[in-house]
């Protein structure tokens, strides 16, 4: 089984942030606002439990960056004490809780390796394939193409069309004996056609084939229609996550 501190450091090397820092025993991830992922602190295995004075200090970080604090408490740690301690003081001082998340792996075969492997693009092909099936444009584009274009580990970016037209679009990220999969995403109306299906799959096989031995990812626990569609691809629930943030 992948350790939870190994799966963090991963999905860190495979989404990397513009600037890191570890204040405190929580691992701070800066960047322009693209995702919570790539600009939250991070809670860490070898944390202390947080004091007020440690909120304060991180806040003051954030702020001075421009950017909202956000706390990322991952379970499964080896101090779960600390981290319930931890979501109890934000809550206290008003942090309210959202994007409850799961982290979720597969092992991966032989099988997956006879898979049709993705057909990669360019990330500038993919960022603007991406666009055009989620609608995301302007800064939050601009931000996303960054933290894409920062990535220094072996990268897939699949495309399925239709017509000429992108439909479907995923990114599979190498780091050692794992596999990432992020940005699974399809067009509005093309949903149950078994495209984001394929192309997991495909993402999977190119992982496969240069060596990765498990597959994982991160899902919203809402997102009920994903859900069922890695369960249903033999992903299963590793630990779970969510962020605290400044009351509204």
């Amino acid at each position: 089984m992948i350790s939870v501190p190994t799966l963090e450091a991963a999905a860190f090397a495979a989404w990397p942030s513009e600037r890191t820092l570890d204040l405190r025993g929580w691992h701070l991830r800066l960047d322009r606002g693209h995702t919570k992922r790539a600009n939250s602190a991070n809670a860490t295995a070898g944390g202390r439990p947080l004091r007020d004075i440690d909120i304060d200090a991180i806040e003051d970080h954030f702020r001075r960056h421009g950017l909202t604090p956000t706390f990322r408490l991952p379970g499964g740690l080896p101090t779960p004490r600390a981290a319930r301690d931890d979501d109890e003081r934000l809550a206290r001082r008003g942090y309210r809780l959202c994007d409850a998340s799961l982290v979720m792996t597969r092992p991966l075969s032989p099988a997956d390796v006879a898979a049709d492997p993705a057909q990669s693009a360019d990330a500038t092909a993919w960022l603007r394939a991406f666009g055009d099936v989620t609608g995301r444009t302007g800064a939050d584009q601009a931000a996303h193409r960054d933290i894409l274009l920062r990535i220094a580990h072996p990268c897939a970016w699949a495309v399925q069309g239709d017509d000429g037209r992108p439909t479907c679009c995923g990114l599979g990220v190498r780091v050692d004996r794992l596999v990432g999969l992020f940005d699974i995403a399809t067009r509005t109306g093309r949903q149950r056609r078994g495209e984001a299906r394929r192309l997991c799959r495909a993402l999977m096989a190119w992982g496969a084939r240069r060596g990765a031995d498990t597959a994982f990812l991160q899902v919203l626990a809402a997102n009920r229609a994903a859900l069922g569609l890695y369960e249903s691809l033999g992903f299963r629930v590793a630990y779970a996550y969510h962020y605290r943030v400044p009351p509204a």
